[in-house]
């Protein structure tokens, strides 16, 4: 595994649902009083994602769609509401066992987990909407741009997508104990337990995208309509990203 995924995958297997959403309230001693407050959370924003998006794009298709980044779940579960069939994907072997548990869990039958890869080889074929959100923040640049543009290659005709990355953090300061927490030995550790949590908790790497370059590469592919929406998480300022990918003859427009 790349070292990215191997803090992922730490994550998935000690405390799952902090690494998908980073809030004290789901951590591993937590979680089993806030469950339903998780899954609260994936419900609101996959509302809000699709939402944003018929406000700009109109209805989408509902048949197949895609959540790159899946974790346990949070979104998946909630698009499986809207679509006929969804597949998730997590570069996570554990995150991929609990969010089948949680699909037995929550008696949730169309849904597909499988191992994220670079090329997405297992979600094969097209989809009438792409979903990843608070996921590339995670992966290097220069692998996460290639995941981008394969995302976007999965949208079929009139199909649509939305796609979430971290643009830059608050200040030089933060981006230093950032940076010393991940090169420096055993800052980390010591910034484990100043904040109470297990000494050996992995770290969560942060990532900065252009979004310059991300918008040269869709329109390299041909998605001429998109538009992008900046939220403040936490210390991150991030961006997500709507696009459709027009039916051929249908004009397309930008806005940002």
């Amino acid at each position: 595994m790349i070292g990215t995924d191997k803090a992922w995958e730490k994550f998935g297997k000690v405390d799952p649902y902090f690494g998908v959403l980073a809030d004290e309230r789901f951590a591993a001693d937590k979680i089993d009083d806030n469950r339903d407050e998780f899954f609260a959370t994936g419900r609101s924003s996959v509302d809000h994602i699709l939402k944003r998006y018929g406000e700009h794009f109109g209805a989408l298709q509902h048949g197949r769609a895609l959540d790159f980044g899946c974790g346990v779940g949070r979104l998946t579960f909630p698009l499986a509401r809207e679509f006929s069939s969804v597949v998730g994907l997590d570069v996570s072997p554990s995150m991929l066992s609990e969010a089948g548990s949680n699909a037995e869990r929550l008696s949730v039958s169309n849904v597909q987990f499988a191992l994220a890869d670079d090329r997405l080889s297992n979600a094969p074929g097209e989809f009438d909407f792409v979903n990843s959100y608070i996921v590339l923040q995670h992966i290097p640049v220069p692998r996460g741009l290639p995941i981008y543009s394969r995302l976007v290659d999965k949208v079929g005709p009139g199909g649509g997508f939305h796609v979430h990355f971290s643009m830059r953090t608050d200040n030089l300061a933060s981006r230093s104990v950032w940076w010393a927490s991940h090169h420096i030995p055993g800052v980390k550790i010591w910034q484990n337990i100043q904040c109470g949590r297990n000494w050996n908790a992995p770290a969560m790497q942060m990532n900065n995208y252009s979004l310059n370059r991300i918008v040269v590469q869709l329109a390299g592919q041909g998605v001429t309509q998109f538009f992008c929406s900046a939220e403040q998480h936490a210390k991150f300022l991030t961006c997500s990203l709507f696009g459709k990918r027009h039916v051929a003859g249908e004009s397309g427009s930008s806005q940002a």
